[in-house]
């Protein structure tokens, strides 16, 4: 794959200032930082299209056209990219060779890597039908209950039963023996040959959360196979980091946000049976213990998570870690048990997705599960196995980040438990103080609804009224890629909270970029941008603070920035009270709805009342 380099990109960028590049079609004036002039886009009698050269772009307040030097150039004079790069590299004397420079060598590497994942995910899928061998795996999916739309949907294969068949097909296709080796799919022998890693099992690709094939988990098919493990994964890769993927979060990743909730299970057939069932807001560890990035992935979609757990795994101390951690990332957790002996596949298999869906309908919440288990311990025996018992769970409210969600969980567990509140108030003082020794950095941890000092209060921009302006403060804040700051919004909000749905596509997209390279640079992002309207929205984020009233401009003074910490502790307050006051609403028209049928509306008034209580506190943080 063949391109301009981006050195070479950067190095005519550097060359050519925008408001140099943009005064040969447009007259521009200064105003404070920036230049103003009338849009070239489109007719306007006050100029409303601002040039910053500060940060090397432009957009137009009034059509909302954005970019940078590149675009522009390839806007007035009609031309690609590419030629929109060579041009001004031509009047800035700069040579760009007649055939374009190859990517670099690490992205050649990772192409090549991503290349023999699909490859080999496409060739495993193709073994079901064009081998004899392949036909009785196919079977074996028939008889797991998948159809072949589901086969189809989640590119399910087989890996033949011979030492070096993937191996041979790959290296005849051109494939390096070495990138074979690099994603796993190949070991090699003492005599330099290669042999296959995956031999005579089901296979399962393993997608990133953008759609890209990373790696595969393996089953023998039948429980009397010699061939050694029921399952093999993927080892460790340059693409594949099994604690930082969700199996099927690139299928349900929409559904976890229509839904606003995601479904943890833990295998590859608990997941495929559940989707199949129409419940396809569900994601998988993979059997894995949940780790701090499966959990951040889940947050960007929604912030709240149900468990789903046989009765084998419910009481193992992994469990128990990964309600806490979920509780430390700001998550709503509620868990359901299935029967002794069952897991989601089997239940689904049996009993069908209504019945499963009924099981979701009366899921607990996590103090409720954690009595259970220390009944069924037979914990509450004693006063001491109580009093253990008690401060386990006041431990686990002691890792929530917000003091109002602490502070009920509190009081229910005084209530349940007959306990003081005084009592476990101080207990959880002092499960507080033993997590500050331990947590992350202060900035990471603390409560959107802390405390805020020293605010200094900023100029209310003249936002588009269908862009609440918190989400815009939201968006640019990502953009700035402070990774502090990004863990602090995701930790508090989830991205489904955010209700403009433009907001939400960008930030998922500058989400998955920044998880991919590690850094968010803006010219990078809107030169790769092939969605017009999303770069625009860009550059108005970026330019829009510094568009401040027209008063303001007159005055000539330079408005303080609040530090991007207190701007996303503002933000993200304002989000939390909308969904609630969105929340109550919805409550309400369920309560007349109940009322109506005359139903019971006992449990809808009780949610009124957590919904207000809830939005009073904010409320009164608000004003603080």
């Amino acid at each position: 794959m063949m391109r301009i380099a981006d050195e070479k990109i950067d190095e005519v960028r550097n060359a050519n200032d925008i408001v140099e590049v943009i005064s040969a079609y447009v007259h521009l004036k200064k105003r404070g930082k920036n230049f103003l002039g009338l849009c070239p886009f489109h007719t306007e009698k006050t100029p409303s299209f601002t040039v910053s050269a500060d940060k090397q772009m432009y957009h137009c307040f009034g059509c909302g056209k954005g970019g940078n030097v590149f675009t522009f150039l390839m806007e007035m004079d009609k031309v690609s990219f590419v030629e929109a790069v060579r041009s001004l590299a031509s009047k800035s004397g700069i040579t760009i060779p007649e055939e374009s420079k190859p990517m670099t060598e690490e992205q050649t590497e990772f192409e090549n890597y991503y290349a023999v994942c699909r490859f080999a995910g496409m060739q495993f899928f193709r073994n079901l039908t064009e081998t004899e061998e392949g036909k009785e795996a196919l079977q074996y999916f028939y008889h797991r209950g998948f159809t072949d739309e589901t086969i189809r949907t989640f590119g399910l294969g087989y890996s033949l039963n011979s030492w070096d068949a993937f191996v041979h097909k790959a290296q005849s296709e051109g494939l390096k023996a070495e990138d074979i080796v690099k994603v796993g799919l190949a070991r090699v022998r003492d005599d330099k040959s290669l042999y296959d890693y995956f031999r005579g099992r089901a296979m399962f690709p393993i997608f990133s959360a953008q759609g890209r094939v990373i790696g595969f988990g393996a089953r023998k098919m039948r429980e009397d196979d010699p061939i050694a493990g029921k399952y093999i994964n993927s080892p460790e890769t340059p693409v594949y980091n099994k604690s930082r993927v969700l199996y099927g979060l690139f299928h349900s990743k929409e559904a976890v946000r229509q839904e606003d909730n995601a479904l943890m299970v833990e295998g590859y057939a608990d997941l495929i049976s559940l989707y199949q069932a129409g419940i396809k807001n569900v994601v998988a560890s993979s059997g894995t213990a949940l780790t701090e990035d499966q959990l951040s992935l889940i947050s960007r979609y929604s912030k709240n998570l149900t468990l789903v757990y046989d009765a084998d795994t419910a009481g193992s101390s992994a469990t128990v870690r990964g309600i806490d951690l979920a509780l430390e990332h700001g998550l709503n957790v509620r868990i359901v048990e299935l029967p002794e002996g069952e897991d989601p596949d089997s239940f689904v298999q049996k009993h069908g997705g209504n019945e499963f869906r009924e099981r979701l309908a009366h899921a607990i919440s996590f103090i409720d599960f954690r009595a259970k288990q220390f009944q069924r311990a037979g914990a509450f025996a004693t006063a001491e196995g109580k009093t253990q018992a008690v401060r386990s769970l006041v431990q686990s409210i002691a890792k929530m980040n917000d003091e109002l969600r602490r502070n009920f969980y509190v009081k229910e567990v005084a209530e349940k438990y007959d306990v003081y509140e005084s009592v476990l108030f101080h207990e959880l003082d002092q499960a507080l103080s033993q997590e500050k020794r331990t947590q992350r950095p202060e900035n990471y941890s603390k409560s959107a609804i802390a405390p805020r000092r020293a605010i200094v209060e900023k100029p209310r921009l003249p936002e588009k009224k269908s862009i609440p302006s918190e989400e815009h403060d939201i968006l640019r804040l990502i953009l700035e890629g402070n990774s502090d700051v990004i863990r602090f919004i995701l930790s508090n909000i989830s991205l489904n909270q955010l209700t403009d749905e433009r907001m939400r596509k960008l930030a998922q997209f500058v989400l998955d970029l920044y998880d991919e390279r590690g850094t968010i640079d803006i010219q990078t992002l809107v030169n790769e941008m092939a969605d017009e309207k999303m770069r625009n929205l860009v550059t108005e984020l970026v330019l829009n603070p510094e568009e401040l009233r027209s008063d303001w401009r007159k005055m000539e003074k330079e408005i303080p920035r609040p530090d991007p910490m207190t701007i996303a502790r503002d933000a993200v307050l304002q989000i939390q009270k909308k969904s609630l006051k969105r929340a109550k609403e919805e409550n309400s028209r369920a309560m007349k709805e109940a009322e109506i049928q005359h139903l019971d509306t006992s449990l809808i008034r009780q949610r009124q009342q957590e919904l207000a209580q809830l939005l009073n506190q904010l409320e009164k943080e608000s004003n603080s």
